[in-house]
């Protein structure tokens, strides 16, 4: 295995802190921090959103009313217009053709001591025309003196802890400079002749002259892509090796079949298929490392139950870890109603109990008088000792990292490992993901559930009366959005919920994305898992986490913006009891016809593999930046969907290359709970 010394040197500039920057005092370090942009690194990979093209300068005379572009003109005047609160900044430009612009700024009294606005120095400027009382003005427009303006693609940036475009692209712009001319990654040499990651870099922070569409810039994303990509499949050929290991031999299911008869109704089909597949892993003398994929809904809690019956029956303990303090109590809840005819139950362990209760907890499971337990991450905190543990059961196990999942079998010896999700994965795609595990697939649903009733809608005049009417009748409703900052489209969390809650009132509309603590997240999950919240506008962060029968609808704004697989995620929210449940999907005014044709796809289908499949038939290459930078399943670049192809080619040619532990800790790939 070759480790290139190099890559110490990048990998250690980027895991620098952010406070390293210019321009970013402690104050600006503390808000980044929050968000988790906590490195330079993380700086870096803040992609562009969008790019702005600048190489053409148009005269005043030309432009045209609520159309942005680039002009030029001399200052001809510097005034202050209006008074106290209303008081503005007003530059009036011009060009040899006699043609007049006022730029107009509010609350920015400075720019009128500014020495570049001296009268006759020309200014390159760029924003909006528009008229007021015959005069043509800009509001709040770019500008710099002509002779420092270069022409080009200019990258624009998704605001940051309230630092707009411009100030974000000054911070990447020294992060760059710190890597310099000689940082290397170890797959620089075998991934040449493609663009190094250092070069991949600059160049989607500085487009050329062929644009954000340009060959160079889509090699230039892959490549960042493969940086995270082989990173990963690393860690899990690492995995892999480790899991080969004898375990203790599993055949008495005398606890499980007791369970079984005391059911009110019999396993589904696949629930049974499943179930048999665990009991011969348990079986046959080495460890299980089995991922079991179900829809939403099709009932993994069940057969995780017999699970654990399994090692009790044989005189180990169990534990189930779940993301969030608020899923891992509904799991205890849920399964110790299960457990009752038996006389058994599972304990709960989480970060927020008291002192005392978790001292009793911890005491019972070093002597092993506790045999089963359900937790979040607690459950490998540092003094949790168990007696013996030898079944780890991990629950939407992608949002927890490789690592993380590793750290819970390591708490005992040769421990079974049986990992849960509820994202549909084309079973191809899951063997590269997760080729350091057997994969089990569950199909259907239990009886008496109501498929979601899914609708594609353009307008949204009737929208608003159908969520008063189920508000009125005691339901809850999601609200998605694509994004956590601001945007001048007003598609955020944020400006979301200040739009709703005007129309709400009564709601308690409140927030949840990723970014926001983890008690801050789990406070509002409570809200809205007990009433106090009744409307949620989230971020897909809700595709796992909180189990609400009384959520009825959820509403789901630019919905061709997602994958199949993840919009089925997020309708799976909903319809979690007998009642019949909604899914509204809005697209995004600039839909594309394969776009809706996916969304009409998933209206009329319930099954979450074959839309699974069906999306890496339909969707697109899609664009190089944007909102492809934001990932899924825990990744940072790479689209299960639109990148099957990049990730089943390097998972079948895997060089041996490996990463250096520096490279680990940066991607983190899979390697952290994301709450």
């Amino acid at each position: 295995m070759l480790c290139l010394r190099q890559a110490y040197a990048m990998y250690g500039i980027m895991e620098q802190d952010i406070g390293v920057l210019p321009g970013v005092g402690p104050a600006i370090a503390g808000r980044l921090h929050k968000l988790g942009v906590a490195c330079v690194g993380d700086v870096l990979f803040h992609l562009p959103k969008d790019y702005v093209d600048d190489r053409i300068s148009i005269p005043l005379r030309d432009l045209q009313e609520g159309v942005e572009a680039r002009t030029s003109g001399q200052v001809l005047n510097v005034d202050a217009s209006g008074y106290g609160r209303r008081k503005q900044a007003v530059i009036t430009v011009g060009d040899e053709d006699g043609a007049i612009l006022q730029l107009r700024f509010f609350h920015s009294p400075f720019l009128l001591r500014d020495a570049r606005l001296a009268l006759g120095r020309k200014l390159s400027i760029r924003g909006k025309l528009e008229w007021w009382h015959g005069q043509a003005q800009m509001l709040h427009p770019e500008w710099l003196p002509e002779e420092a303006f270069t022409a080009g693609w200019r990258p624009v940036y998704a605001s940051l802890a309230g630092l707009g475009s411009a100030r974000i692209g000054k911070l990447i712009a020294a992060a760059l400079n710190l890597l310099g001319s000689s940082a290397k990654s170890p797959f620089d040499d075998i991934l040449a002749p493609r663009p190094s990651l250092a070069q991949a870099l600059k160049r989607l922070h500085q487009a050329d002259d062929d644009g954000p569409c340009g060959e160079l810039m889509r090699q230039s994303f892959e490549r960042l892509q493969l940086e995270e990509l082989l990173t990963y499949l690393h860690l899990m050929r690492r995995m892999r090796k480790q899991a080969q290991i004898d375990a203790e031999i599993w055949r008495d299911a005398s606890l499980s079949d007791a369970f079984l008869a005391a059911l009110p109704y019999p396993l589904t089909d696949a629930q049974v298929i499943v179930w048999n597949e665990i009991r011969e892993d348990m079986a046959r003398g080495q460890r299980m490392h089995r991922l079991l994929q179900g829809d939403v809904g099709s009932g993994k809690t069940w057969v995780a139950a017999l699970a654990m019956l399994m090692a009790v029956q044989h005189g180990a303990q169990a534990a189930l870890m779940a993301p969030t303090s608020v899923l891992a109590a509904q799991h205890a809840q849920t399964i110790n109603a299960m457990f009752a005819p038996l006389g058994k139950s599972v304990a709960l362990l989480t970060g927020n109990m008291k002192v005392g209760e978790r001292r009793a907890l911890l005491a019972g499971l070093a002597d092993g008088s506790i045999n089963m337990v359900v937790g979040t991450h607690a459950l490998i905190s540092d003094d949790v000792i168990y007696k013996k543990l030898r079944l780890a059961i991990v629950d939407e196990q992608h949002r927890f990292g490789v690592r993380q999942r590793w750290a819970l079998t390591e708490r005992g010896e040769a421990v079974h490992l049986l990992a849960m999700t509820a994202t549909p994965i084309p079973r191809s795609m899951a063997l590269a993901l997760y080729g350091d595990m057997d994969l089990s697939l569950m199909r259907g649903m239990p009886p008496g559930r109501k498929p979601v009733d899914t609708r594609l809608i353009g307008s949204r005049s009737k929208l608003a009366d159908g969520m008063r009417r189920m508000l009125d009748e005691g339901g809850r409703i999601y609200w998605i959005v694509p994004r956590i900052d601001e945007d001048e489209d007003g598609v955020s969390v944020e400006q979301r919920v200040e739009a709703l809650k005007k129309r709400f009132a009564d709601a308690g509309v409140l927030a949840l994305h990723g970014r926001m603590k983890a008690a801050d997240k789990e406070q509002v999950l409570s809200a809205f898992a007990d009433g106090t919240c009744r409307l949620l506008v989230s971020t897909t962060v809700v595709e796992v986490g909180v189990n609400v029968p009384q959520a009825r609808l959820i509403v789901i704004e630019e919905a061709d913006r997602y994958g199949l697989a993840q919009l089925h995620q997020l309708r799976g929210r909903v319809g979690r009891d007998a009642a019949q449940a909604y899914c509204v999907l809005l697209p995004s005014s600039d839909a594309s016809t394969n776009a809706l044709v996916r969304l009409r796809h998933l209206a009329a289908c319930h099954d979450g593999l074959e839309l699974a499949e069906l999306d890496l038939q339909l969707r697109g290459a899609g664009d190089a930046v944007g909102a492809r930078q934001s990932g899924d399943m825990g990744f940072r670049l790479l689209d299960v969907s639109r990148d099957a192809a990049l990730i089943r080619h390097w998972h079948a040619h895997l060089p041996d290359v490996e990463p250096t532990d520096a490279m680990l800790h940066f991607w983190r790939p899979m390697a952290e709970s994301v709450d």
